[in-house]
């Protein structure tokens, strides 16, 4: 570990997330009914792990962006999207789909949750920064790249990085060896094109190229034509890292953030096909990018110690780019809502994991399991759970049995959504609890990409309660049936503030801890 990273090493319990724990209910009677039970109920603690595996596996991990739980054949799409999905359908098929895979309600909380093992508003990453100040992840943070790197892995990340616009919190400060990609959003390739924009305020962000020790190079600007290729580079580019580390001896690390099928879901042009939506163009392009992946794997000879994951960071952005980029749309099979919003069809998205020989073919679960999860899983699977810090929350839990192993029930039963430092909603088991509620807006669009309605949201004076298994659409509040679901969740609030007066959550943009 780098100087500047001071952690200190050792496994920590599991933390939480949230604040605004008046919002649990007007219900003293409750709340202190609740705050007499004490601490978090035992079944929310991990399983003990089993040993890491014989050797360091290798883990390329592909993260698409904004891509729908009903987007994919083996979870309800495919041909019936007008696309079929064969590489990563056979990539499901060949190991592990999740039923019950959660992430955060937009792009950098995703990535931030992935690499810290820790709930984004801790991380002061719970939002996306706009103003152009300082953005991503504090140097202070300890990245999952950092923890393999300092097990003897190589590390790279190829694409869309969204966790610092500055060379200090750029991958190569924050664990990678090497990286491609853009710092930012492929959304802004459209500001230049909307009405009064003005070029003094704003230049396209640059496709970089970097290495550890260096500054990173500015490659060329990110525009539109650029946004078409840049799926194919990141693809050319790992399966070449593939074939030249398969042979170096030293397991790998391999980071794929794609940036399809963020809006503008713009592709390369031997996926632009007549009769298709961009939607769907992307569709086809994701899919046969992910198989040439899984293909260098396979034929650099190291399937077998190679876990590869295909997942995505958000449920579906169904307001695409500007008029010219509309006639398609993610989908967010059946669940409701789409992001940035604490619905499950934000926060539900597809996961296929393979593991030849820990992983079961075909096996499907619906067990929770949460995007941050990866980090003690990961540095368990590469015998370094000691190197997890010890002074900071962290609330990743090790799934390594329940992935990899015979255990079939996942130790996780609750997952917390913030956004933008709010307390939007928390999964308890099969049930969930809101407190904000968000609705995009599904007015005309117009020429320009805008909409007739504005984004709708609410705090809710009393909680709404779902059964998420009887009403995934989360259509029916069913809190005057089921009050006592707000006990257990008021137990995991007071938990995570319990963390937080202990280890106080990083503000945005700053260096570490106050």
């Amino acid at each position: 570990m780098s100087d500047s990273k001071t952690s200190v090493h050792g496994t920590t319990g599991e933390g939480s997330t949230a604040s605004r724990r008046s919002l649990l209910l007007g219900g003293a009677a409750v709340v202190s009914a609740v705050a007499a039970a004490g601490k978090v109920a035992a079944e929310t603690r991990p399983a003990k792990p089993r040993s890491a595996a014989k050797g360091q596996p290798n883990i390329v991990f592909m993260m698409v962006d904004n891509y729908g739980y009903g987007d994919l054949g083996c979870y309800g799409g495919g041909e019936l999207r007008g696309v079929p999905t064969p590489r990563v359908d056979k990539l499901a098929a060949e190991g592990l789909r999740l039923t019950n895979f959660n992430v955060e309600p937009e792009c950098t909380p995703s990535r931030s949750a992935l690499l810290t093992g820790r709930l984004p508003i801790r991380s002061g990453t719970s939002k996306v920064v706009q103003t152009g100040g300082k953005d991503g992840l504090a140097p202070w943070e300890y990245t999952l790249a950092e923890l393999l790197s300092d097990s003897g892995y190589a590390t790279a990340c190829y694409g869309k990085w969204h966790l610092g616009s500055s060379e200090d919190r750029f991958p190569t400060s924050q664990g990678f060896d090497e990286w491609f990609g853009i710092p930012r959003s492929s959304g802004e390739v459209n500001w230049p094109l909307q009405p009064g924009f003005d070029p003094t305020q704003y230049q396209y962000q640059p496709v970089y190229e970097g290495r550890k020790g260096e500054p990173s190079r500015k490659l060329k600007p990110y525009d539109r034509t650029a946004r078409s290729l840049i799926d194919r580079e990141i693809t050319d580019r790992a399966v070449a890292y593939i074939d030249k580390h398969a042979k170096a001896g030293k397991p790998f690390f391999l980071y794929l953030p794609y940036t399809l099928p963020h809006d503008p879901p713009l592709t390369h042009p031997d996926f632009t096909k007549p009769n298709r939506s961009h939607y769907q163009n992307a569709m086809d392009e994701i899919d046969h990018n992910a198989g040439r992946v899984i293909d260098a794997v396979d034929a650099a000879g190291i399937a077998d110690n190679t876990i590869v994951v295909f997942t995505s960071d958000n449920g579906p952005q169904t307001l695409q780019g500007i008029g010219i980029d509309f006639g398609g749309q993610s989908d967010s099979g059946p669940f409701r809502g789409e992001f940035p919003s604490g619905w499950e069809g934000a926060i539900r998205t597809p996961c296929v994991i393979r593991w030849p020989g820990r992983t079961k073919p075909g096996r499907v679960s619906n067990g929770i399991v949460a995007l941050l999860d990866f980090y003690r899983t990961f540095a368990n699977v590469a015998g370094s759970s000691d190197k997890v810090p010890t002074d900071r929350a962290v609330d990743s839990l090790d799934m390594t049995d329940f992935l990899f192993g015979d255990q079939d029930a996942s130790p996780r039963e609750h997952v917390m959504f913030f956004h933008n430092d709010r307390l939007l909603s928390v999964k308890y088991r099969n049930y969930k609890v809101h407190f904000e509620i968000r609705e995009q807006p599904r007015g005309a669009v117009v020429s320009t990409g805008q909409t007739a309605t504005t984004a709708y949201r609410e705090d809710l004076p009393n909680p709404w309660v779902f059964d998420i298994e009887n009403d995934p659409k989360e259509i029916w509040n069913i809190i005057s049936t089921n009050p006592w679901v707000i006990r257990p969740v008021t137990k995991i609030l007071m938990a995570y503030e319990k963390s937080v007066a202990q280890y106080p959550n990083v503000a945005t943009g700053s260096e570490g801890p106050a």
